[in-house]
């Protein structure tokens, strides 16, 4: 699992915050809350599948890019194509480059918005070092359909940026999520990378 750094990259004047919310958040349970939608969800399968996979992300996780590039399309493939699960993609960013990629996917039309993703895991040492982020994310995004011009408003609006720290927010304060992936199956908590061969056998267990 990737935990959460002490933000202090520029501009995260949020960082102090932060921290608390995660501080206070190891003392809270895991709550039903994790199944109820929230803005920004990019939600893939039928919205009556029997089971609900919740997966909290940063862009900026090995651990997450792993799973997305050896579990994530065999797990589509077999459970949320066919009806079996209905997986939520959550945003819950571990610096502010992870954040301004987290913009770029939401600038993204909605069809593009796996590929985005996809781009941005496989070229996380392109983007996500110390210095500036913004224009090696444009790139990535120009490469995947998203005009530079496009990104470059989605950045500025705010919007965006407000709406998915607001779900950081609400992940670490009411469901004591501290680091990524974190996973919620049906409610239950599951934490770090989980395998196929698990997810069968949690999924058999959550029906």
């Amino acid at each position: 699992m990737h935990e959460m750094p002490y933000l202090t990259t520029r501009r995260f004047v949020l960082a102090v915050p932060l921290a608390l919310m995660l501080l206070a958040a190891t003392m809270r349970p895991a709550a039903a809350e994790a199944l109820e939608a929230r803005p920004g969800d990019v939600v893939l399968g039928q919205s009556d599948a029997p089971i609900t996979m919740v997966e909290y992300y940063s862009l900026n996780c090995p651990h997450c890019a792993a799973f997305h590039a050896q579990i994530f399309p065999q797990l589509k493939a077999d459970y949320v194509d066919t009806g079996k699960v209905r997986f939520v993609l959550r945003d819950f960013p571990l610096s502010w480059a992870a954040l301004e990629a987290a913009i770029l996917t939401h600038c993204a039309k909605p069809e593009d918005f796996l590929a985005v993703q996809e781009a941005l895991f496989h070229s996380i040492r392109q983007w996500s070092g110390e210095g500036s982020s913004l224009l090696p994310i444009a790139k990535i995004g120009e490469a995947n359909g998203v005009e530079r011009a496009a990104f470059k408003k989605c950045v500025e609006d705010g919007a965006l940026e407000a709406e998915i720290l607001a779900n950081y927010q609400h992940a670490a304060e009411t469901l004591g999520v501290s680091g990524t992936p974190t996973f919620f199956i049906n409610g239950e908590k599951h934490v770090g990378g989980i395998s196929l061969e698990r997810l069968a056998e949690v999924f058999a267990e959550s029906r």
